[in-house]
């Protein structure tokens, strides 16, 4: 009998604890619509600390005021009318603000911009130590959900790989879900 109390008391303990580290945790949605001086601008740095994030070769840009509209500028735009790019079809980082703060990678979209079956190569790490990877194809007309649901990092690196393409290797991201 005590010990099915005890059994009892430590179950409801548990699932109390859980239900507090659940809702402390803030999910957050980046759409990089708030962006300011961007209108006339053929892509501009995303602030340092932008959704608690730090950003490394990560350029905004109003995708459906694109002169081109045949590009996967158009195609990316989840919710209008910004989006984010690797500048110069280089790798982007995405890490986070602060050295003691790690961050769940959720999801976000993603096209290619120039030409089609790019591949998005993704890593996420903790402290240096790559804890996940993931390849994606990407296609200029094609929006791609990109599931991640990484826990604990501090840093996603992604790269664009593309044989043909020379340096045309842009791609986009909008809408990036994230957990603190």
């Amino acid at each position: 009998m005590f010990a099915s109390i005890i059994t009892t008391t430590l179950f409801f303990w548990t699932i109390s604890v859980t239900i507090s580290l659940t809702f402390s945790e803030r999910r957050s949605l980046i759409t990089f619509d708030d962006i300011t001086n961007t209108t006339d601008t053929p892509g501009v740095p995303v602030p340092s600390n932008y959704g608690g994030l730090n950003w490394e070769n990560v350029l905004v840009l109003n995708g459906l005021n694109f002169s081109n509209p045949g590009t996967g500028y158009r195609t990316g735009v989840v919710s209008p009318p910004y989006l984010a790019f690797n500048g110069y079809g280089s790798p982007m980082t995405i890490e986070s603000a602060t050295a003691s703060t790690l961050f769940t990678a959720h999801s976000f979209y993603s096209c290619a911009v120039w030409y089609d079956n790019i591949t998005l190569a993704m890593v996420g790490s903790r402290s240096g130590t790559i804890l996940f990877t993931k390849t994606v194809s990407l296609f200029i007309q094609n929006r791609t959900l990109v599931e991640l649901n990484w826990p604990r990092i501090d840093s996603i690196h992604l790269t664009s790989i593309c044989d043909w393409c020379c340096d045309a290797k842009h791609f986009t991201m909008d809408n990036l879900v994230v957990t603190f």
